[in-house]
């Protein structure tokens, strides 16, 4: 059996992320796991407050490197989200990978006996992987967001708009359903071995939903006002 930890849409570097606040139960977590999932949308290029993209890949990068530096024994696993999908961050990425052998990253899912991790942006609607690969291409070079939409945002959390939004853009029966698709459009859905599956995207924390014989997790977001949990579960190879 595989001690598993994993976490979603950290949004590190966003202004609204409270991720920082997570850190020491993060490194911690991943210090005990066997495996640590980052499970997409760890970063957020988009909302940077660093002063361009290359220097959020230089902060994602050192960020990465003393995390495996801190948990040496443990198999750390990064799948992208849409969020940390740039082109300038997955070349450093794929360079970064070749120096820690504790590190491994994954573009769109990451399978470990009978757990599934996939970020979850695949429930947009409802997608197939060819879908899925031609809605992150989008994201590749996608521009940072200035000063002006970042205090349209900061104003809209500050009066709760992101709570009431997320559920009721993602209410955990459509957002399965739709994890499910993709799921069966790549041989883990109905009839796999795959029985639990653990997403993020929608920042709307799910404990044990069983949908068709499936049993899906999400760790939500460490934003304002929105539950956060670094779930844990043992698995074993199959």
């Amino acid at each position: 059996m595989k001690n598993i930890s994993t976490v979603s849409d950290l949004h590190m570097f966003c202004r609204r992320s409270e991720a920082e606040g997570h850190m020491e139960g993060i490194y911690q977590a991943a210090n005990e796991a066997d495996i640590f999932v980052l499970n997409g949308d760890t970063f957020d290029f988009r909302w940077s407050t660093h002063q361009n993209t290359e220097d959020t890949v230089e902060a994602a990068v050192a960020w990465l490197r003393d995390l495996t530096e801190h948990a040496k024994n443990t198999d750390i696993r990064f799948v992208l989200g849409n969020h940390d999908h740039v082109q300038a961050f997955i070349d450093k990425l794929k360079v970064l990978v070749e120096e820690k052998e504790n590190l491994q990253w994954h573009p769109y899912y990451y399978k470990y006996g009978n757990a599934m991790f996939l970020h979850g942006d695949v429930a947009n609607k409802k997608m197939t992987a060819k879908d899925l690969e031609n809605y992150r291409s989008s994201w590749l070079h996608h521009e940072q967001q200035g000063e002006f939409i970042n205090k349209v945002y900061d104003l809209a959390f500050k009066a709760g708009v992101h709570k009431v939004v997320n559920k009721v853009a993602f209410p955990t029966e459509v957002i399965v359903d739709r994890v499910r698709h993709y799921l069966d459009d790549i041989g883990e859905g109905e009839g796999s071995d795959t029985t639990h599956v653990y997403y993020g995207h929608t920042h709307v924390a799910v404990d044990d939903y069983e949908y068709k014989g499936q049993r899906f997790y999400n760790s939500g977001a460490p934003m304002p006002g929105i539950p956060f949990n670094i779930i844990k579960t043992k698995t074993k190879a199959i």
